[in-house]
């Protein structure tokens, strides 16, 4: 019954995609934060508790970290100009910063995976650094949450960052507000300090800028303008019209801040964000230093591509047909030079790279994307890369925000929570004509946070650890409970006997596999008996469909088994439609 199924409170926990908490520091930072301006206690406070509460998606941020054996790295996360910067600090083992000083600026640090030590030295008279502070130096732990949110000053000294491991590598999320280009280093025996540049790109040096008679538009009013573009006639009627208006955008000067600012610049990779997504349209901004090249990739059968160069030039390579692209011959090379706007209809199906042709220039391109891309599959000769394209730039105004429709017709994974599931699903049911093959397309693009449901299992059978295994019966926790569904995570054993459980009359239900694997049985009960209609073995990250009614592609099934046997447990997450007045489950 659904009485016995534990509801469990949510925690103080904050689960977030990174786009939610750039947003939130958004909220909770001064707007124009000046440089140098003494602490503030109270935003210092809050920052530090939104921190200290959040728990990112490791399979998230992890797309970002990049390492380095003779260094520490820094990698774009988040932006809002003039107000922050967040970076991912990725440190191998051992590895440490200088001393250094934050320009003014007030520095957090939120601990994402392993330890860094930090030295506090003071300030010399003269402007070097002075000693060593007395107190012991501190470490902040990822694993100890209440030890994992660290904050910085000039008011409070010079630090020095380190890695106190020989075993584990570090990565550290850290936030400064304002901005800034270049910190003061200090050498550890005393003498003058140097200036090092944060950023791997100044300016462009000259960033185009349109003809005065010219009719430009802005680039938040470009998007504006694909949202609109929606016909009965779809967007292939449309494709001169969007090349019309990309020949047209031009980037204001916040545009250039907030979306290729020196901080967008990458010494490693081109750095590809997207700025806006619709139902058939997503439009992605690139910083490329110079030389810079994406490895050969498609954008997928039937997708269509436009491309501006902003600033800079860039060079289109399309491979022959082959096996692998680097044993493919190039078979067409197209320059694209600064302010060119293009639309490369092939793309979709045959491998193509791009790269950034000066050794000295950086470039800016803009690339439209329809139906909407979020996601890029590389291929070299280390193998095959996906990357997720991240939003680094809080929504911007007037620019639609993504909807879950958008998600139906995008490539790429969705990281969300429980809470960002719940809105979608409620997004989705309040259509009129809402569509189950939604609801499954929803699920299979979502990553949810193990850390948030692996908590929710723990809480809800503190008694019995939920990766303990030994019992028959599958154990369930009560997620959401709405007028247009229900949603429960079902923790599945591991151990000799087998876990069972038999659902009947449950209208439509989808189920998820978040780990192990998991097998499911349709059944109908007709006059000569139970047969069965549909069986298969559910693997991790894949979705199924089932409906008592012959409906959307299911098939009418009187009563659904769900069993696992193994030795390694399995975790499901199920979705129901209409919601249950009980849980139909029995051993």
């Amino acid at each position: 019954m659904l009485g016995s199924i534990p509801p469990v409170q949510e925690s103080g926990n904050n689960f977030v995609d990174l786009p939610t908490l750039v947003k939130q520091l958004c909220d909770e930072l001064p707007p124009h934060p000046a440089v140098g301006a003494p602490i503030n206690g109270a935003v210092v406070a809050r920052v530090k508790e939104v921190l200290q509460q959040t728990r990112l998606n490791p399979r998230e941020w992890q797309q970002h970290a990049v390492f380095r054996r003779g260094r520490y790295t820094r990698n774009i996360v988040g932006y809002s100009p003039n107000q922050f910067i967040a970076l991912l600090l990725c440190w191998e083992k051992g590895q440490q910063s200088p001393i250094h000083d934050h320009s003014g600026a007030h520095c957090f640090i939120k601990m994402l995976s392993g330890r860094i030590r930090e030295r506090k030295f003071a300030w010399a008279a003269d402007g070097t650094v002075g000693p060593e502070a007395a107190e012991d130096p501190g470490l902040l732990d990822a694993s100890k949450p209440e030890q994992s949110v660290g904050f910085m000053h000039d008011s409070l000294g010079l630090h020095r960052i380190e890695n106190p491991s020989d075993e584990e590598a570090a990565v550290s999320l850290h936030i400064y507000s304002p901005p800034f280009r270049e910190c003061l280093v200090f050498p550890p025996t005393g003498g003058a300090p140097k200036t090092a540049p944060m950023v791997s790109i100044f300016e462009p040096e000259s960033a185009r800028k349109a003809e005065e008679n010219s009719p430009t538009i802005s680039l938040q009013e470009f998007c504006k303008r694909l949202t609109e573009l929606r016909s009965e006639d779809g967007v292939k009627a449309n494709l001169h019209t969007v090349l019309d208006h990309l020949v047209s955008a031009e980037m204001t000067d916040i545009e250039w801040a907030s979306y290729a600012s020196p901080a967008h610049f990458s010494e490693f990779h081109p750095v590809q964000h997207i700025i806006h997504c619709d139902d058939d349209f997503s439009v992605v901004v690139t910083c490329w230093s110079p030389g810079q090249k994406v490895p050969p990739h498609t954008v997928g059968r039937g997708r269509m591509m436009w491309l501006k160069v902003m600033h800079g030039n860039l060079l289109f390579q399309e491979f022959s047909p082959g096996l692998f692209p680097w044993e493919s011959d190039v078979e067409r090379q197209t320059e694209l030079g600064e302010g060119s706007s293009s639309f490369l209809e092939e793309c979709g199906v045959r491998m193509h790279d791009l790269k950034n042709t000066s050794d000295s220039e950086p470039a800016v391109s803009i690339q439209v994307f329809s139906p909407p891309l979020t996601s890029f599959t590389f291929h070299s000769e280390k193998g095959t890369e996906r990357r997720d394209l991240p939003r680094l730039v809080a929504q911007a105004p007037g620019v639609e925000s993504f909807s879950v429709r958008a998600m139906g017709r995008t490539a790429g994974r969705w990281f969300l929570s429980f809470r960002g599931l719940q809105s979608l699903l409620n997004e989705e049911f309040s259509r009129p004509e809402w569509k189950p093959t939604t609801i499954s397309t929803l699920l299979t693009k979502a990553v949810l946070n193990p850390q948030e449901w692996r908590e929710r299992l723990s809480n809800a059978v503190p008694q019995q650890p939920w990766d303990s295994g030994g019992s028959s019966w599958p154990k369930h926790v009560l997620v959401a409970q709405d007028k247009h569904y229900t949603i429960i995570l079902s923790y599945w054993g591991s151990g000799q006997e087998r876990s069972v459980a038999i659902e009947g009359g449950t209208g439509m239900s989808w189920t998820l596999v978040l780990e192990g694997e998991l097998e499911e049985q349709a059944v109908n009960i007709g006059n000569d008996g139970p047969s069965i209609l549909r069986s298969s073995v559910l693997k991790e990250e894949s979705c199924s469909f089932l409906s008592s009614l012959e409906t959307s592609g299911a098939l009418g099934a009187d009563m659904v088994e769900r069993s696992h046997s193994s030795e390694t447990p399995c975790v499901s997450l199920h979705v129901y439609h209409p919601p249950l007045p009980q849980a139909w489950m029995r051993g």
